[in-house]
């Protein structure tokens, strides 16, 4: 079994911060000096179907117009790795329009800012991520008058549609508050939250210094199945992500009780693909051990198999994955978080000769 590795550093912390549309979060963001993930820029496109619908438009207000897993992703990446492909999204056309390198190389503390902030409160706080939660509160007729201005100067919809929406969000600003509050962020103003944000950035400088390396306090037994396809620059490998986090690992899991890793592989295969499956179609890979992905303080011991067995397309993953994505084998991924168990195990054993 090959030997655990360490970390190079430990992750970055996020600061999670919400506020009613308009009121000034990037402001205080860019007041406090940190990097700032602007998570307006996870919209999806105006002609995705499933797109909720309000005052005769896309109700850009509810969060099923955001694509909270690539959010969570680029944070995950960010966190561990310093880097991230965050999508650049047009407020007047409604859509993505490109994407850019994210680098927070030398940062200990980072900013994730925007409506839905909250909803990224429990993942990043079950993956040891989360620094801290506010919501920025500030008078209503304030937020609307800075708002409307915004939108208008920036021609994001019609004149009398932001104003309809403008007042809808005014008459539902206390609702919005009590609902972050009860999400579990602290409401603050623009200067109160500034100096808060200040603070936060000595405390992670000084917490990193104090955090150790590579400890953990248990070790999961688990199984994880390699799938290989011959790409158009070579092998790749399939990876896959789950609800609620952002790293791409491999389809596998825990061994349930009285289980072999090949009978808990096979298992996973069928409940995460759909796909039932033989025993002769899995070889082998090895034994490895490396941090767990998702979870703080965790390391897990795996047995990974690999196979060539041709997958439908397109694939679509069930259980509690949300994703799949095919990575090449002999080229680091980048803008992208894999699991340490693929990146220091997997991937080199399927490089060798």
């Amino acid at each position: 079994m090959t030997g655990p590795a360490l970390r190079p550093r430990p992750p970055r912390r996020i600061v999670i911060v919400a506020g009613p549309s308009g009121s000034g979060k990037g402001l205080m963001s860019r007041r406090a000096g940190l990097p700032t993930v602007p998570l307006d820029e996870f919209y999806r496109d105006h002609d995705d179907p499933s797109l909720p619908r309000r005052f005769g438009i896309v109700d850009w207000d509810d969060p099923a117009s955001w694509d909270g897993g690539a959010a969570l992703e680029a944070l995950t990446a960010l966190a561990h790795d310093g880097t991230a492909e965050v999508p650049v999204y047009s407020i007047p056309l409604s859509r993505r329009t490109g994407t850019t390198t994210l680098d927070v190389q030398d940062t200990e503390l980072l900013i994730a800012e925007g409506i839905f902030a909250a909803e990224l409160i429990a993942p990043l706080r079950a993956m040891g991520l989360l620094a801290d939660a506010i919501v920025l509160h500030r008078p209503t007729p304030l937020v609307f008058s800075l708002r409307l201005a915004r939108d208008l100067r920036e021609g994001r919809k019609p004149p009398l549609t932001l104003l309809r929406r403008g007042w809808a969000l005014a008459r539902e600003q206390r609702g919005d508050l009590a609902r972050w509050r009860g999400a579990g962020m602290r409401p603050v103003g623009l200067h109160e939250g500034t100096e808060l944000l200040r603070q936060l950035t000595v405390l992670a400088a000084a917490d990193r210094c104090q955090r150790p390396l590579g400890t953990a306090t248990q070790v999961l037994r688990i199984t994880a199945v390699a799938f290989l396809r011959d790409g158009e620059d070579g092998r790749e490998l399939l990876a896959v992500r789950k609800r609620g986090t952002g790293s791409y690992m491999q389809v596998g899991g825990k061994l349930e009780a009285g289980e072999t890793a090949l009978e808990a592989a096979l298992r996973e295969v069928e409940e995460e693909l759909g796909v039932r499956l033989e025993e002769a179609e899995l070889e082998l890979l090895g034994e490895f051990e490396a941090a767990a992905a998702n979870e703080p303080s965790t390391r897990v011991r795996s047995t990974v198999f690999r196979t060539d067995r041709v997958l439908p397309e397109p694939l679509t993953v069930r259980a509690e994955l949300a994703d799949h994505r095919w990575f090449p084998v002999d080229r680091p991924a980048t803008g992208t978080r894999l699991a340490p168990l693929m990146t220091e195990h997997i991937l080199p054993a399927l490089r060798r000769p």
